[in-house]
């Protein structure tokens, strides 16, 4: 019998990679008789990411599009054109029964070209609305997986699965949590700006932290990326209060389990970590790269699923009065973690899996 075999095309972003890594597990989980290779660009570094897991890796040479240079305008759009020959040498190479594209710039060209060999194709859509990529590639594939369950209804193919997460995380006592972290029984904030930290995030819970430490009774874990991290690092060593602080922290299962309260930025992968670990969220949503992050957000605040504050609304101490109400207040807090589990999906990586899988055997 002939291995199924799956190409998966995958930026090299957090967002996109991690649900796309998740969703391999899960197939190779399901399928033992599976052959499963990536797509990537080498702009990210992400060789150990894929290759360690033993997933075999191709890379394409497609750069971001920029239509606010024209400098970068023209290289990009040749790399474009030479990715279809590259994308079109891969298929030939490796022959995919099923092709899986999770967003950014580096899918469009691989999903785009098998859609032209009619191999059955799916697309995964981390956020509310789909990014540039997606969004052209859903008149081409089969199938459009989606991650929110309001975007279902503006699609034809879509099919709501949500967003896969990693084996890795899993639930946690407090117990064992705070003896890794080797913290007190007391409130928990955890502040994380994403993958690559968030600069603005990191300077206002700074500076929240100056004004409220002396009134409040709590401790943190601040992820802060590795741009800003020497500086809080040094700034937090003259307080008293009890914390943490990481550039990256790789048993992020540890602190979700130990948080009360999480600060952080509104990607899908975040909010979907924060709906697994039932956690009180105020989301501060990046305000750029196609609002996405805003629609994130603002869709668990209309069901009263998490407090939103816009970056330009941070000044005027906002951020740290409404930490220090939530602080005080447990039964709102008990409420954002009862409303953020109407987002939860169980097993998204199964049903990602299984829609790919029902999409081969329907081709």
């Amino acid at each position: 019998m002939n291995r199924l075999k799956l190409l998966i095309a995958s930026g090299a972003s957090a967002g996109h990679l991690y649900p796309a890594l998740a969703f391999a597990e899960k197939l190779r989980e399901k399928e033992a008789n599976l052959d499963i290779a990536f797509v990537s660009s080498r702009r990210g570094g992400i060789e150990e990411s894929i290759s360690g897991r033993g997933f075999r890796l191709f890379f394409i040479s497609v750069l971001p599009f920029s239509f606010k240079s024209f400098k970068k305008f023209f290289p990009a759009f040749f790399s474009f054109i030479r990715s279809f020959l590259e994308s079109f040498l891969i298929i030939e190479k490796f022959r995919p029964d099923v092709v899986v594209g999770f967003g950014s710039y580096v899918s469009f060209p691989v999903l785009l070209e098998a859609a032209l060999f009619k191999k059955a194709t799916v697309i995964h859509e981390q956020n509310v609305s789909l990014g540039l990529a997606n969004k052209g590639l859903s008149f081409f594939v089969d199938k459009v997986a989606v991650g929110f369950k309001q975007t279902e209804n503006f699609y034809a193919k879509a099919t709501f699965t949500g967003n896969p997460l990693g084996k890795s995380l899993r639930k946690a006592g407090k117990d064992e949590a705070r003896r890794f972290f080797n913290l007190e029984d007391k409130f928990t904030i955890l502040t994380v700006g994403g993958s690559q930290g968030a600069h603005k995030i990191n300077s206002e819970f700074k500076n929240s932290v100056c004004l409220i430490e002396k009134k409040e009774d709590f401790q943190f874990i601040h992820l802060t990326g590795k741009s800003d991290y020497n500086d809080l690092k040094k700034y937090y060593s003259c307080i008293t209060m009890r914390h943490r602080v990481f550039d990256f922290l790789e048993p992020m299962h540890l602190a979700y389990s130990l948080a009360d309260l999480v600060v952080s930025r509104a990607g899908a992968i975040t909010i979907a970590e924060l709906v697994y670990f039932q956690k009180a969220a105020l989301l501060i949503p990046y305000p750029y790269a196609g609002g996405h992050q805003l629609e994130n957000a603002y869709a668990l605040e209309k069901e009263a699923a998490a407090i939103v504050l816009r970056e330009e609304d941070l000044g005027r101490q906002r951020l740290s009065e409404t930490i220090a109400r939530l602080i005080h207040s447990p039964l709102e807090r008990q409420a954002l973690e009862h409303n953020i589990q109407k987002f939860a999906v169980p097993d998204a990586a199964g049903k990602l899996a299984e829609l790919a899988l029902s999409c081969y055997r329907k081709a």
